[in-house]
């Protein structure tokens, strides 16, 4: 698309349309502030889709080995199969578990800013998501606080005090842990959106029977 300068207009199609697409963003917003520098309130951190599209096709790839809509589908299903089987559920899942529903929307996210999926299908299955975590977790504090329990779980790992690189990760979850700090009381920040709004969601008929 072309301005009346001849320029090339890039359209800003990732800014939140509603109460609805802002609740989704703001559960991977500590992803979006670390990777943007402070673009949270845009799709995936990425204020212009054109300019972040390969970005983001990369870091799925590299990152998730994921490179087509059904990679994507696979991987959504690992994140959220916990859930899925609430027999198998207990309290220390659920104290963690919110690494993994906070990054099934933010590759989500992603996948729209990369090509891989459009917004509708995008925000679908978004909101089945956060539907899980409107169901498991009372508030964007506690929704957070699982998160950061499960990036620390997952970016110390095992590792000692004395390993090399222990210094490094440890950094990188203080990091996190301000990020999040931040995000929850920064006036008309993400977590301003009501954590109890209603999600526009749609059921299949086959659910509903």
């Amino acid at each position: 698309m072309l301005n009346g300068t001849g320029e090339q207009n890039l359209e800003n199609v990732t800014a939140p349309l509603d109460d609805a697409e802002r609740w989704v963003i703001a559960t991977y917003a500590m992803w979006s502030e670390y990777y943007s520098e402070g673009d949270w309130q845009y799709i995936a951190g990425s204020p212009v889709k054109e300019e972040s599209a390969s970005d983001m096709q990369l870091m799925l790839s590299r990152d998730w080995e994921i490179n087509n809509r059904e990679d994507l589908l696979d991987t959504l299903m690992f994140l959220t199969a916990l859930y899925e089987d609430e027999e198998n559920l207990d309290l220390e899942d659920i104290e963690t578990g919110g690494w993994d529903l906070c990054r099934a929307c933010q590759i989500l996210g992603m996948a729209f800013v990369a090509g891989i999926i459009g917004r509708e299908e995008m925000m679908g299955i978004s909101l089945m998501v956060c539907s899980l975590m409107q169901c498991y977790y009372p508030s964007w504090m506690h929704l957070y606080s699982s998160y950061l329990k499960g990036y620390k779980e997952w970016r110390l790992g095992d590792e000692d005090e004395e390993d090399e690189g222990y210094d490094e990760a440890l950094e990188d979850v203080e990091a996190r842990e301000e990020i999040c700090r931040r995000l929850l009381i920064m006036p008309n920040g993400p977590c301003s959106v009501p954590w109890n709004l209603e999600l526009p969601i749609e059921f299949d008929e086959e659910d509903e029977e």
